[in-house]
């Protein structure tokens, strides 16, 4: 677990940092190159969204300090506003890309917003566990993203009738990606349990986080997910466990 100090990075820190940051850059270049080519926002968005995601859940945990995801937000920073120097309609290429046909760029910065305020609480509520923590950002990075993905693709293939256009094949992925992204978290994290042992635990969590993306309005699955998914996994997986970090 990152020890909630500014201090000195070693090598792993460092490493860690910088290919975040470069790979955060190269990721967003990636999105902007999709939507000068025509390709749908939607892809471009959960590129972003799946990628950074990701890379966040498995290494955020692993510095020993604050000091490593500063820096690696301070060089992904750094390319941003280098390519912004050169391309002025950057930033508003990506906001447009990031935003759903439904919504407007304000929705899509509430939208960040409130991902940021359910990552933190999720992660003050893991203080004890650092795979709840991690499946909480896993749950949105592969479970909500696999709903829109899933849903875009093949939605209403199988079951025709959707629920507040989210269709069964969405929330199915979202379901099984669920799955994936708490048995990941613990197995990577090495928090001595047997994932298999709590295997019916995992299921609910799971079915958890599809009934939320289901229901969620907006950007509210955003804000949403990681807390439900930290909630439930701490109260079935890790049960009387419930070591609260307060931002004192």
């Amino acid at each position: 677990m990152v020890e909630l100090i500014f201090g000195e990075l070693n090598t792993l820190d460092l490493t860690m940092a910088v290919t975040t940051g470069v790979v955060g850059g190269i990721v967003l270049l990636i999105s902007y190159k999709m939507t000068m080519y025509g390709i749908a926002n939607w892809k471009a968005r959960k590129t972003v969204h799946i990628t950074m995601g990701t890379i966040i859940a498995l290494t955020a945990l692993r510095y020993s300090n604050l000091s490593g995801p500063f820096l690696a937000a301070g060089i992904f920073l750094t390319i941003l506003i280098y390519a912004w120097a050169h391309k002025s309609n950057l930033i508003t290429i990506l906001l447009v890309a990031g935003t759903r046909e439904s919504e407007t760029r304000s929705n899509t910065f509430a939208s960040g917003i409130m991902g940021l305020a359910g990552f933190s609480v999720a992660f003050m509520l893991s203080a004890a566990h650092s795979s709840v923590f991690v499946a909480a950002i896993l749950a949105v990075a592969w479970g909500d993203a696999a709903g829109e993905v899933i849903g875009r693709s093949v939605g209403g293939k199988l079951v025709q009738k959707k629920y507040r256009k989210k269709s069964f094949e969405g929330s199915l992925g979202v379901f099984i990606f669920g799955i994936l992204s708490v048995l990941v978290a613990l197995l990577t994290q090495l928090n001595e349990i047997c994932p298999i042992c709590v295997l019916p635990q995992i299921l609910v969590v799971a079915a958890v986080i599809a009934a939320t993306e289901a229901i969620s309005i907006g950007w509210s699955d955003n804000f949403l997910i990681p807390i439900l998914t930290a909630v439930v996994m701490i109260s079935l997986i890790f049960p009387g466990d419930w070591s609260i970090l307060l931002p004192i």
